[in-house]
């Protein structure tokens, strides 16, 4: 009897894992019939507050779109119908906000917002590393039974003075897409749980040499103090000893200040290879330096200095091969 009730728990449980992969917020096509086509177009006017280890950047700009008034609602303005998605904060500036009725009875809203969004930044290859910097517009109460969001790429652009310190900008990018979410929210007609989104894209590339080399100087010291210690003899073991302590205490330092300019991730990225790299040169110079003194205690001085010198080289010639290999990784 407790087999079969194991095996009936087993079989729930997998069952209510397959329905929490199945539901799942995604990206679809929604194949509705006389959808209304709003264009949507954005001007990026300032990017700034660029928050890696708190996951986030802020950003204004002004977004607007055409729409024909008597195919939808009473209330529709376009922009009290729209929300940013990804975004901790948002708001409207009431002072930059305009309707214009255009010739042909259609209306044209422009709209200026100020925005906290929320950026899952890619650091794998931090300093030289390219974000895609994402702004993500949907619609609100219409979905995608109704309207249909068409970016307008003509005239989307980024500010000429536009500028990020240390980053250079890419022309932007505008996609629009249907996305469904795993629950109708009770709505029992029209698209059930899928709605128009856009997604504005501002590519960045990092400009990385002067901060790899300041950001990871104490590792790079560490390298030059382990690659010394051949030039201290098996007579000079505290001496040996002292540059190990210092070059290990440039890589824990090293490590904190990196550690906090960096949010945690999964993936190995370049930083953690130079920081793996660093303290397995000081653990190998650590262990070389012990192996050299009791090869000599034990009177194999000539075999204790070819193997000094062979880790020496070892370290000089791999280490810096390793992080050049890191660096070639990188797609800048």
């Amino acid at each position: 009897m407790r087999i079969h009730t194991q095996l009936i728990g087993k079989f729930i449980g997998c069952v209510l894992l397959l329905l929490a992969f199945s539901a799942r917020a995604e990206e679809v096509v929604y194949e509705g019939k006389n959808r209304i086509e709003i264009p949507v177009g954005v001007y990026v006017t300032s990017l700034y507050a660029l928050d890696i280890p708190d996951k986030k950047f802020t950003v204004s700009a002004w977004i607007w779109s055409t729409y024909d008034p008597k195919l939808l609602p009473e209330d529709y303005k376009f922009y009290n119908k729209i929300e940013i998605t990804n975004a901790r904060s948002w708001s409207i500036i009431d002072t930059e906000n305009f309707t214009i009725q255009n010739d042909d009875g259609t209306i044209h809203t422009m709209t200026k917002f100020v925005a906290d969004i929320n950026q899952d930044w890619d650091i794998k290859y931090f300093p030289f590393d390219q974000q895609n910097v994402t702004i993500n517009i949907e619609s609100v109460e219409l979905d995608s039974a109704k309207i249909k969001f068409v970016p307008d790429m003509k005239n989307s652009l980024l500010s000429d003075n536009l500028t990020l310190s240390g980053w250079s900008l890419l022309p932007i990018d505008i996609r629009a897409f249907d996305y469904k979410y795993p629950t109708n929210f009770g709505i029992q007609s029209g698209a059930k749980g899928v709605y128009p989104r856009m997604s504005i894209v501002i590519p960045i590339e990092r400009h990385g040499n002067r901060i790899f080399w300041t950001y990871f100087l104490g590792f790079f010291v560490a390298y030059v103090i382990i690659s010394l210690l051949y030039f201290f003899n098996e007579t000079m073991f505290e001496s040996r000893v002292g540059l190990i302590m210092s070059a290990l205490f440039a890589c824990v330092g090293n490590k904190y200040t990196v550690d906090i300019s960096l949010p945690s991730t999964d993936v190995f990225t370049l930083s953690d290879l130079i920081q793996v790299a660093s303290f397995v040169i000081v653990g190998i110079g650590l262990f070389s330096s012990v192996m050299v003194v009791l090869l000599t205690k034990k009177g194999l001085q000539q075999l204790a200095y070819r193997i000094d010198l062979v880790v020496t080289w070892a370290v000089i010639i791999a280490y810096p091969s390793v992080i050049y290999y890191g660096v070639l990784m990188a797609p800048q």
